[in-house]
């Protein structure tokens, strides 16, 4: 989970994807898809950010430092999707056997289905995949968390339900996150989410978030904890941005560091 990238790098990124997606004009997208059944038709989209720093469930992923993010989707009529997601992170898992580095990048695949109830109110599945590429896997499998990742697998799959609800000014989810073999071997783990959003004007968006991660290895992964964040957002000069307040429970011992310290974490990012 981790990523840098200066602010020029990051602005010529925005001004690259300012096109219809993989290049198709919309004329050409619906004749492709002529022949496709009216359940697997629908919509393709891509989304590009700039982050001041990547934070997981509270953790930054990029050692406190800028991170470049983007991703493709596809949404089916039939409330099926696909997508990829991808952004820099912090070396992880490099070799203490060879020195070489770990990893730079997470990319992430997942498909998914959400079923409307009614209007406002939807069920959905997901299935997430997190992808390492690069990650060493060398050298002795570790006992302290200081040196956890050494010879253990970083990727690992994730599934989470969740329950979604929406009116004309506030919309939110809750869902549960299980995956049987966690980040670096850690074990089973569930990770509880609450989010909502709040419209405050026309132009002003309040958002909330709270988080539970229970890991069954601690050693390999941090205690069990909580994470928040609270943001407000708005869309301006055709850019989304986002400013937010993202913290954890985990003091600078349980974590190893400063990566789960509060901070304000800054977002520009855009839809396509």
């Amino acid at each position: 989970m981790s990523r840098f990238i200066n602010t020029t790098v990051a602005c010529a990124l925005v001004s690259s994807l300012a096109w219809s997606p993989m290049g198709l004009a919309d004329g050409e997208i619906d004749q492709a898809l002529s022949g496709v059944p009216d359940a697997l038709k629908g919509d393709i989209s891509a989304n590009v950010a700039f982050t001041t720093d990547y934070r997981y469930r509270g953790i930054s992923q990029s050692g406190n430092d800028f991170a470049v993010q983007g991703g493709f989707d596809y949404a089916m009529n039939s409330g099926l999707y696909i997508g990829t997601w991808a952004s820099n992170v912090n070396n992880f898992n490099p070799s203490q056997v060879d020195g070489s580095n770990g990893t730079q990048a997470e990319v992430d695949f997942y498909a998914g289905y959400e079923y409307a109830l009614n209007d406002n109110i939807s069920l959905g599945v997901q299935a997430l995949y997190y992808y390492y590429p690069g990650a060493s896997k060398a050298g002795p499998k570790a006992t302290t968390l200081a040196a956890y990742t050494a010879g253990r697998e970083l990727d690992f799959w994730e599934y989470t339900p969740s329950f979604n609800w929406t009116t004309d000014t506030v919309s939110g989810t809750l869902s549960v996150s299980y995956s049987s073999d966690f980040y670096g071997e850690s074990g089973d783990s569930y990770y509880f989410n609450g989010s909502t959003s709040t419209t405050l004007t026309d132009w002003l968006t309040l958002g909330a978030h709270a988080g539970y991660q229970e890991v069954q290895r601690e050693i390999f992964w941090y205690p069990d904890y909580v994470d928040w964040s609270i943001s407000l957002g708005t869309h301006q000069l055709g850019l989304d941005w986002q400013v937010a307040y993202v913290g954890t429970d985990l003091d600078r011992n349980e974590c190893g560091g400063n990566i789960c310290d509060d901070t304000v974490v800054g977002t520009i990012s855009r839809s396509f």
